[in-house]
């Protein structure tokens, strides 16, 4: 009969054994997006030289306030501004996220929005984008 010590040897040391190498993956490549007023960057992050790669950069319509994934990681969606005080250039562009190399490309024309954006996020599924503004605040 197997006792419970045993058991958990067993198990403990079913998770210590090391992968084949043909169950080895390919490392993913990592994206890093940052911006610098209107322009959105890309960097490629190499994890084991623990280096930042530019790889490109979009411009966008006013300065990014804010930016959020899309469920299926193949979208972003950025929120800008222009920042100044009754200006009217406020805009949500939708960007396709290239699946293997992470390049931003524009996907359809930005919206004009009424008012500053904050904060922008999406439903769990991403079939609404939510904006939210602080002016006017009612």
């Amino acid at each position: 009969m197997i006792t419970h010590r045993t058991f958990m040897s067993l198990m403990a040391g079913s998770f210590a054994v090391p992968q084949s190498p043909s169950a080895e993956q390919t490392p993913r490549k990592v994206a890093l997006y940052v911006n610098v007023g209107a322009e959105l960057l890309h960097y490629e992050v190499d994890v084991a030289g623990a280096a930042l790669i530019k790889r490109g950069a979009i411009t966008l319509p006013a300065n990014v306030q804010y930016a959020w994934p899309h469920a299926s990681g193949r979208y972003l969606y950025v929120a800008s501004s222009a920042n100044t005080p009754g200006s009217t250039q406020h805009y949500v562009t939708a960007l396709r996220i290239d699946p293997q190399t992470g390049e931003l490309t524009s996907h359809g024309e930005s919206v004009q929005l009424p008012a500053r954006p904050i904060h922008i996020t999406t439903d769990i599924p991403s079939e609404h984008i939510l904006v939210a503004f602080n002016v006017p605040s009612g």
